[in-house]
């Protein structure tokens, strides 16, 4: 299957310390990628470097659909579809479910009237594809983490979402939170967008990831078929 996604000889540097060094990535459609290493491996600096929040270091390769990329913003990066949802969920809690599901659709360069009759049914229309039914009207404080969650999962599919980054998204569920999640991330792999799962937790590595990334203090240890893998040895590898 051809890469949606590949990186090259990524290095990044800050006032003197190498947060990547040389590190190479690929994300191939429809597919759940694990990327995974300690604390300071360098995990949230390239999930920056591909969202166009920070430059990589001269020298580095960039491809989407085997297309090169010269330089990335953050804009750039969600006009080809990238997404991340961070741990804190990054959601509006005083507006309602409608307006943070579709609060890309009204951003631009000028102002522009809101249509909040539009912005339910993108909502609605949206959450049905996950099969949820959430009031679009209710605030996002009313609701539990694991809806919160949703809303966010939502949010990046009406921005038409081709790659969404997890970051530790089950670090506050109950198990069975967890398990609905799992199931969430399958129905976005059925429908051919790739999800990059960060997480500490080798049992949910193992159970919901295809291929893993490893990265140890800034470099590529080794990318890996799940399969392949036991908890043990992923551990030896982090």
């Amino acid at each position: 299957m051809a890469p949606i996604l590949q990186l090259a000889g990524v290095s990044k540097n800050f006032g003197g310390i190498r947060a990547l060094q040389d590190v190479d990535f690929e994300l191939r459609r429809g597919e759940v990628h694990c990327l995974a290493g300690e604390n300071g491996c360098g995990k949230s600096t390239l999930i920056k470097i591909i969202t166009g929040v920070h430059t990589p270091e001269p020298g580095a390769e960039i491809l989407f659909a085997g297309e090169p990329v010269e330089s990335l913003t953050p804009a750039l990066a969600r006009q080809r579809g990238i997404q991340v949802i961070w741990q804190d969920l990054a959601l509006f809690p005083e507006m309602s479910v409608a307006e943070n599901i579709a609060f890309e659709m009204n951003l631009g360069p000028k102002p522009r009237w809101v249509s909040y009759s539009t912005m339910r049914e993108k909502a609605r229309q949206t959450m049905a594809r996950l099969g949820f039914d959430l009031d679009p009207d209710q605030p996002v404080h009313d609701l539990s983490i694991a809806q919160r969650q949703i809303v966010a999962i939502c949010r990046a599919l009406a921005a038409d979402a081709k790659i969404v980054f997890m970051d530790e998204p089950t670090a506050s569920l109950t198990q069975a939170e967890t398990q609905a999640l799992f199931a969430v991330v399958r129905k976005l792999t059925n429908e051919g967008i790739t999800v990059v799962f960060v997480s500490h937790r080798l049992a949910e590595i193992m159970d919901i990831s295809d291929r893993v990334t490893v990265l140890r203090d800034g470099k590529l240890v080794g990318v890996f078929d799940t399969v392949d893998l036991t908890p043990h040895r992923l551990t030896e590898l982090m």
